[in-house]
């Protein structure tokens, strides 16, 4: 591992680590690859980093049961030793989206889809290098959200940054698996 590697990964850690009450609370999502194995995103009021290893072709499934008025304020992040062929696409799924033509194939029927996609830009913060995507913000009403991010046809570490109230927590398998975001692979 190059020195460049274990400073990045060292400064990640200890940036989150003693990060207190000002961090996003860092949690893993094993894999979630169907709206029936979505990933229970805990208080989604309170900030989150959720990292995942995403696999080629795959997806993963994110659910938010939110109250009324939810402000969602959601990104993708891509580690920064990834290439440009991995930049994943973020949806909003559920079924009081409205639909529109030409929707996904993995969409249920009935539902609808808002997608962000775009350009990534190089981000370089709270001890994170990589790439940022674009943010996907609404208001959303009470009931149960999905978001999805679709991985095409790269895989790699990525994490989805929700932003909410500032509130100490996660967990040691999210601190762990934002300090092997730091790596594209493996």
């Amino acid at each position: 591992m190059s020195n460049l590697r274990v400073w990045r990964a060292v400064t990640l850690a200890g940036s989150l680590l003693c990060a207190g009450a000002g961090a996003h609370q860092p949690l893993f999502n094993p894999g979630s690859g169907t709206l029936d194995s979505a990933f229970r995103v805990p208080q989604p009021t309170v900030s989150k980093v959720i990292t995942v290893q995403g696999r080629a072709g795959g997806r993963d499934w994110y659910a938010l049961s939110t109250g009324a008025d939810f402000r969602l304020d959601v990104a993708v992040f891509v580690s920064s030793t990834c290439d440009a062929a991995y930049r994943p696409r973020l949806w909003l799924v559920g079924p009081d989206v409205p639909t529109r033509a030409g929707q996904p194939d993995f969409v249920p029927d009935g539902w609808g889809t808002v997608g962000v996609s775009g350009p990534y830009s190089a981000y370089s913060g709270h001890g994170v290098v990589g790439w940022r995507g674009p943010t996907l913000a609404r208001t959303l009403g009470a009931g149960t959200h999905y978001l999805v991010l679709e991985h095409g046809a790269r895989g790699g570490w990525s994490f989805i940054s929700l932003a909410g109230a500032e509130v100490p927590g996660g967990t040691p398998d999210g601190r762990a698996a934002l300090g092997r975001f730091a790596r594209c692979s493996g």
